[in-house]
């Protein structure tokens, strides 16, 4: 149903803690505030007011005891619209928004919130390359690691002669190690220490790795503007994410509600543990249905990622305020199993052991072999919104044309500098795989402050810049682990093509830095047509890259190893899978981080992964994101306290019980 506009007149209703000033209404009610919805409230006026230490729209209203309070617009319900509404709320220039406002679509989206079962699929995820044609035919993006990147497309031939396009060299300085300004410093959690990342808990670990004050000041008053019954606090949310953690613990229960039955356990049927007395099943559905990851209006064009862009925005915002990464890094892809076609950005990557859903563009970095994953980007391909313009309607601010060089961005180029805009100006290291071999994305990243390498691969075409037939025939005859630098001058910058000879073929990796001297402790093996082993040692550029190549692929290994959190959290709701792999993500973060404080092999995965969701249960956490702990004993009295005078007190009105439970009024 649409919403009525307000103005001078109107009467409506909202939850009775959305009203400020705070304090008189806690005065007013002091045990139902958190809770009640007051109706009747007349508004007055319209303007901007300091909520939450940010400037926002309110509408000025009057209670009926005739106080006068403000509330954000979107947190109240106009249930008698005025004769005549505020003018940016009038019908005349309102902005129709998409028709998933119908009454009729918010009835079967909130079947879909609630179901228990999961999406059913409607594509197959058969590989082969049948598959993908089949899959190309019904208009389906997919990703099979042959197609050249738009900006590698030619339709001229490469240079006929090598030495055209630069010189052959044996590099010995290396701009980034000449740079005092760059160091090999490990990634670090900015307010929490090595000692301290070892004395923590699993569930300290997990909150310092999960965006909590995304949770704290949107999830929940979005959710409690939908939820039946009391209002979802902190404390009750991680205790329903618990029972979810719980239940991936556990392997081959189809229907949820078992968790929940009154039937003794049984060895031959059922579910091998309870839940009632953490949470109730009827409340566990109520959070169900009601859950939201965005506080925004829609917008008034087709959006079709609305629900999910806060949610990765606030992911890769508390990362970039909390998170220091490495001097080494990866960026790489991910994947997020969906199967219904239909889903935003669907697409297909059958390289990858899940290669139909969403994927991801993810940045890690490794340090000891321990990745942490600290920027992901969601592809959006054909379902990329634009306004009504026509224009895109979230446009990237590294589009268009760099200011201070001069250089026009691309679309791969645009995608390297947003994965990397917490680094830029650091002179931190950039590995990536052939997907990203374009050489003006190299470029822009050493414009921005970060040196880039990536893997040459011919895809139909070499990359422009790479003379990749003349650098193989330059190295036929060549010994095993030959390792030549082709240096070209690109407007101004130094750019290295670095080869090394393998046994069929030569491996290439485009850079604006690095050397090829060998590394003395990365030794690989070949074996020849004889039967014979040879060995030689990597050179700095290829073993950087080696060791670095799976990092993002660890920590997606780890988000389904042994029970992915997916296979039991059933949902035909596309954007709780989302959030499904933000909270994977972060938990195996918080694996990492506490093997890097203890610097020994990470926990085994279920083994963390039970342990927190117990920690989740039973949490004693307030709102305010506080523990609270039992008060400790207090010390025995001297005789001359005990001769003291006392004064009898009682607690003050309207605080309510004593709540053992988390020990407090």
């Amino acid at each position: 149903m649409a919403r009525l506009p307000a103005g001078i007149g109107a009467i409506g209703s909202a939850k009775a803690r959305f009203f400020h000033p705070s304090n008189k209404i806690r005065e007013q009610w002091p045990n139902r505030h958190d809770s009640m919805r007051v109706a009747g409230v007349l508004v007055i006026g319209k303007g901007l007011h300091s909520v939450r230490h940010k400037e926002q729209m309110c509408y000025e209203c009057r209670i009926p005891d005739n106080t006068i309070f403000h509330i954000v617009c979107k947190h109240f319900k106009v249930h008698t619209p005025p004769s005549t509404p505020f003018e940016d709320e009038s019908p005349l220039t309102t902005v129709l928004h998409v028709p998933t406002e119908s009454e009729g679509e918010r009835v079967r989206v909130a079947a879909l919130r609630l179901n228990t079962g999961d999406v059913q699929p409607n594509v197959s995820d058969a590989a082969g390359l049948e598959n993908v044609v089949q899959l190309r035919h019904k208009g389906i993006e997919v990703d099979d690691d042959n197609q050249p990147a738009p900006e590698n497309v030619q339709t001229a031939a490469a240079p006929s002669t090598l030495f055209s396009v630069g010189e052959w060299i044996t590099p010995t300085i290396c701009p980034r190690k000449a740079d005092p300004n760059c160091s090999n410093r490990a990634g670090a959690w900015i307010s929490h220490g090595m000692q301290k990342n070892r004395d923590i808990n699993e569930l300290a670990l997990f909150r310092m790795c999960f965006p909590e004050d995304w949770v704290r000041y949107t999830v929940l008053p979005a959710t409690n503007e939908e939820i039946e019954g009391d209002s979802l606090t902190l404390r009750e949310f991680y205790v329903f994410l618990g029972c979810h953690f719980f239940m991936a613990c556990f392997k081959g229960i189809s229907d949820r509600r078992l968790r929940w039955s009154s039937k003794p356990i049984s060895m031959e049927a059922g579910a091998p543990y309870r839940l009632q007395e953490y949470m109730s099943y009827q409340r566990f559905d109520a959070i169900t249905a009601a859950l939201r990851f965005t506080d925004k209006e829609p917008p008034p064009f087709v959006d079709r990622f609305h629900e999910v862009r806060e949610m990765i925005d606030e992911f890769n915002e508390h990362y970039a305020k909390n998170y220091c990464p490495s001097w080494l890094n990866c960026l790489d892809k991910s994947m997020n199993l969906w199967l219904d076609k239909h889903c935003p950005g669907f697409m297909s990557v059958p390289r990858k052991p899940h290669p139909l859903g969403n994927e991801y563009h993810s940045i890690a970095d490794g340090d000891d072999g321990m990745p942490i994953m600290w920027r992901i980007k969601l592809q959006e391909g054909e379902d990329r919104p634009k306004n009504k313009a026509g224009k895109w309607a979230f446009p990237s601010k590294f589009e268009g044309t760099n200011p201070n060089s001069k250089r026009k961005y691309t679309k791969t180029s645009t995608l390297m500098c947003e994965m990397t805009e917490p680094i830029h100006g650091t002179g931190k290291i950039v590995s990536m795989d052939s997907g990203f071999c374009v050489t003006v994305g190299i470029l822009h990243l050493h414009d921005l402050g970060v040196f880039g390498q990536a893997l040459i691969k011919k895809r139909k075409f070499w990359p422009k810049g790479c003379p990749g037939d003349q650098i193989d025939e330059y190295f036929k005859g060549i010994p095993l682990g030959f390792a030549k630098t082709l240096r070209q001058d690109m407007e101004g910058i130094p750019f290295n093509i670095h080869c090394t000879r393998d046994d069929s073929f030569v491996t290439k990796m485009m850079s604006t830095h690095r050397l090829i001297s060998e590394v003395a402790d990365h030794i690989t093996y070949r074996q020849k047509d004889d039967g014979t082993w040879v060995t030689y040692n990597y050179p700095e550029y290829l073993s950087r890259h080696n060791r670095s190549k799976h990092w993002v692929d660890n920590v997606n290994n780890r988000t389904h190893d042994p029970i992915g959190l997916e296979e039991v959290w059933h949902t035909k709701w596309w954007p709780t899978r989302q959030f499904t792999f933000i909270c994977s993500v972060a938990e195996s973060n918080a694996v990492h981080s506490r093997a890097r404080a203890w610097r020994a092999p990470p926990t085994p995965q279920l083994e963390f992964h039970r342990s927190l969701a117990i920690q989740l249960m039973t949490n004693t956490i307030c709102n305010d994101g506080l523990i609270v702990r039992r008060p400790g004993r207090i010390a025995t009295r001297t005789r001359a306290e005990d001769e003291a005078g006392h004064e009898l007190c009682t607690r003050a009105p309207f605080t309510g019980g004593w709540n053992t439970g988390i020990n407090t009024w």
